[in-house]
């Protein structure tokens, strides 16, 4: 199931070996580190994929401003694709609605993705089977240190995207969650990247996969570790992600029910 445009994506970061971004004052920890790193990889899919690759809120941007008669949220919504890759593209229904040419998306924390890459060079969301619409993050890890798995993206969110692909009768999966994993070293000025990787989170078996409830109910990985054995299809491995999701979340409400009996019990209530 290794697409095109997936391998285009690992030619496209080769070459970010030996490349550096300024060290920051602060702390190298989480998300601090990966930030300069993310705009010298969009400057990478920049160069490779042309007019195919966006940020997310650049992407939203750049659609509305080619639709203008669209006015309402779920007309813009529509702009989107498939239901599923609206539910994970879209802002929320007010912002959706008060967006305008003096009013546009910034940047936003919880965007799904830093880079959209499109699967041809029409500004517009038809993904295929082969070409899906890519969701592009970033993650970096020191290279020195062994850190915990970071938290990879809402398992909630993944669920549901699958969801509704499956309850729309969609016959593939119309976005694939792809991670650009870094290893840097840091020296006095600079972070320099020693190692690139990339991942599809739709390579990995679902079965594999750790849900930190938590921590955000967040699928925590090592994006330099994780399998990338998976050859289903799109559709399989949304079905076999929700199977997953489902027991894991059992899971916790049983957890979460004997603690809220612990507690009960201690005020004497059963």
């Amino acid at each position: 199931m290794k697409t095109v445009i997936f391998s285009e994506i690992e030619d496209a970061v080769r070459g970010l070996v030996g490349k550096f971004v300024p060290r920051g004052s602060g702390t190298l920890a989480g998300h601090a580190a990966a930030v300069p790193f993310e705009d010298l990889v969009h400057e990478h899919l920049e160069r490779y994929f042309e007019d195919r690759v966006f940020r997310h809120f650049d992407f939203l941007n750049r659609i509305l401003e080619e639709n203008p008669k669209a006015i309402t949220s779920d007309e813009r919504s529509d702009l989107f694709g498939p239901r599923s890759l609206q539910f994970l593209l879209q802002r929320g229904v007010k912002a959706m609605e008060e967006w305008s040419e003096d009013n546009k998306f910034r940047v936003k924390q919880n965007d799904t993705a830093e880079s959209v890459i499109l699967p041809s060079k029409i500004l517009e969301v038809k993904p295929t089977e082969q070409k899906p619409l890519l969701l592009v993050d970033v993650k970096t890890q020191d290279s020195e240190k062994r850190a915990q798995p970071p938290n990879i993206i809402s398992a909630e969110k993944v669920a549901n995207a699958c969801r509704i692909c499956l309850e729309d009768g969609e016959s593939f999966l119309p976005f694939d969650f792809v991670y650009i994993a870094i290893k840097w070293k840091a020296t006095t000025k600079q972070l320099v990247c020693e190692e690139v990787n990339v991942k599809s989170l739709i390579r990995i078996p679902p079965s594999d996969l750790y849900i930190n409830w938590a921590a955000a109910q967040q699928i925590q990985f090592h994006p330099f570790d994780v399998d990338q054995s998976y050859k289903k299809s799109g559709i399989d491995w949304a079905k076999e992600y929700i199977s997953v999701f489902c027991d894991q979340l059992e899971g916790r409400i049983v957890k979460e029910k004997s603690k809220l009996l612990e507690f009960k019990k201690t005020l004497g209530l059963i």
